[in-house]
C-alpha cells in the first residue's frame, strides 16, 4: 500500500453550537422614530402629509369656501396628525404581537391580527378623530357618509402599508437567516478543519518518536541531531497550527527539515527532487504539513535501501503540485494510526474547495494537490 491507509478514517468533529436565534423583528418599542427597525423616516415625512390631504378631499369632507386660510391650515394639520397617529399606532400594535406567529407558517393568523388591529384601533380612532374635527370646525361637507368614505380609504391605506412592511420584514428575515446560516457553516468548517489538524500532529509525532526510540536503542551517533531537527520541525508546527494556508516556499523548507530526519533514519535510502523555483513557490499557498505527511507515508509504505533508493519527484504544474514515486509495497505489515490520504483530502477540500487526489499509473503512485494563489484571485478548481 502506497501513501495510503487501509483503515477507514474515523474522527470526532467538535460540535458547533447553533447561533442563538434572535427576535424575528426588532423590538417594537426600541426606537420612537422607527419602531419597525426599518429606516422609514423619509417615507413617513413624504407620505403622511399626502395621505392627510388626499383622503379627506377624495371623501368630500372639506368645503374649502367655508374656511379661512388659518382654518384650512388647521384642518389639514389635524388630518395630517390623524394620519401620523394612525400610521404609528397601527405599526406599534402590529409589531407588538407579530412575534407570536410567522407569516409563512401561519398566514391566516397574521391576517386575523391585521383585521383585529384595524377593527379595534384604526376604525374607532379615525372615526372619532374625524367626527371630532367635523364637530369643532362645523364643515357643511362633513357628514357620516363622507366620514365613512374617509375611514374606508384609511383602512385600505393601512392594509397596503402593512403589506409593504411585512414584505420588508420577510426580506430582512431571509437576509438575516442566510447570514446566520453562512456564519454557522463557516464555524462548522473551522471546527472540522481543526479536528483534522488535531489528528495530523499526533500522527507525525508518533512516527518520529518511534524512529527516535529506535535510534537511541541502537546508540546512533546522530540521535542528538535527529532531536534538534525534530524540535525545529515542531516549532514550525506550533507556528502554523492556527493557519488554514501557508506559503508553498515555507512548506518546502519544512520538507527539507523532515528530509533531514529521514536521512538520519535511513541514510541514503531516499532522494527527493523538487522542481519548483523560488519565485513560483512564493506565489502559491498550501495547507500546512501536507508535504511532510506525504513523505512520511511514502517512507512507511514502500521498500527501499541505500543501494536501491526511493526517488520522489515534486513538480509544479499550473495550479497543481504533483508528488510522484515508484510504487514498492512493503512485504511486511506496517503499524498505522489510520490517518493518511483521506485526512489530507478532506483538509484540502475545506481549505481550497478541492480535495487532494491520488492515483496509480504505470507502476507509479501520483498525488495531486490543488494550490491557492497568494493574491487571492485564484482558487484551484
Amino acid at each position: 500500500m502506497s501513501l495510503n491507509s487501509s483503515q477507514q478514517l474515523q474522527r470526532r468533529v467538535p460540535r458547533v453550537r447553533p447561533l442563538a436565534r434572535c427576535c424575528r423583528y426588532p423590538d417594537p418599542m426600541a426606537s420612537a422614530s422607527s419602531p419597525s427597525g426599518v429606516d422609514d423616516t423619509a417615507v413617513r415625512l413624504m407620505v403622511t402629509p399626502i395621505v392627510g390631504v388626499a383622503i379627506p378631499n377624495l371623501a368630500g369632507m372639506v368645503h374649502h369656501a367655508s374656511h379661512s386660510i388659518v382654518g384650512l391650515l388647521a384642518t389639514y394639520a389635524w388630518f395630517i396628525g390623524v394620519a401620523y397617529v394612525t400610521w404609528e399606532g397601527n405599526l406599534r400594535l402590529y409589531l407588538r404581537f407579530q412575534d407570536r406567529t410567522a407569516w409563512l407558517t401561519q398566514p391566516w393568523h397574521r391576517v386575523r391580527l391585521l383585521i383585529g388591529v384595524i377593527c379595534l384601533f384604526t376604525i374607532p380612532f379615525t372615526t372619532s378623530a374625524l367626527w371630532l374635527w367635523a364637530t369643532l370646525f362645523a364643515d357643511p361637507s362633513a357628514s357620516w357618509r363622507s366620514i365613512g368614505m374617509a375611514v374606508i380609504a384609511i383602512v385600505a391605506a393601512v392594509t397596503f402599508i402593512t403589506h409593504v412592511y411585512e414584505t420588508l420584514f420577510l426580506v430582512k428575515e431571509w437576509q438575516s437567516d442566510r447570514a446566520r446560516g453562512e456564519r454557522l457553516q463557516q464555524e462548522n468548517v473551522e471546527a472540522e478543519l481543526q479536528a483534522l489538524k488535531s489528528e495530523v500532529n499526533p500522527h507525525t509525532l508518533f512516527n518520529n518518536l518511534n524512529a527516535l526510540s529506535h535510534l537511541v536503542e541502537q546508540g546512533h551517533p546522530r540521535a542528538s541531531a535527529f532531536v534538534a531537527a525534530l524540535a525545529a520541525s515542531y516549532r514550525y508546527l506550533l507556528k502554523t497550527g492556527s493557519k488554514r494556508l501557508v506559503p508553498l516556499a515555507d512548506e518546502l523548507a519544512l520538507l527539507d527539515q523532515f528530509l533531514s530526519l529521514v536521512t538520519i533514519r535511513y541514510a541514503d535510502g531516499l532522494t527527493v527532487t523538487v522542481q519548483v523555483d523560488a519565485s513560483s513557490a512564493s506565489r502559491w499557498l498550501i495547507p500546512p504539513v501536507a508535504l511532510p505527511e506525504l513523505l512520511e507515508n511514502a517512507v512507511k509504505h514502500n521498500d527501499f535501501t541505500s543501494d536501491n533508493p526511493l526517488q520522489i519527484e515534486i513538480r509544479l504544474e499550473g495550479d497543481r503540485l504533483t508528488i510522484a514515486h515508484e510504487k514498492r509495497p512493503r512485504q511486511t505489515t506496517v503499524s498505522s494510526t489510520g490517518v493518511g490520504l483521506e485526512n489530507l483530502a478532506q483538509r484540502f477540500r475545506l481549505t481550497t474547495g478541492v480535495a487532494a487526489r491520488w492515483a496509480e499509473t504505470g507502476g507509479r503512485f501520483v498525488v495531486t494537490l490543488p494550490l491557492v494563489a497568494t493574491d487571492g484571485v485564484n482558487i484551484a478548481k
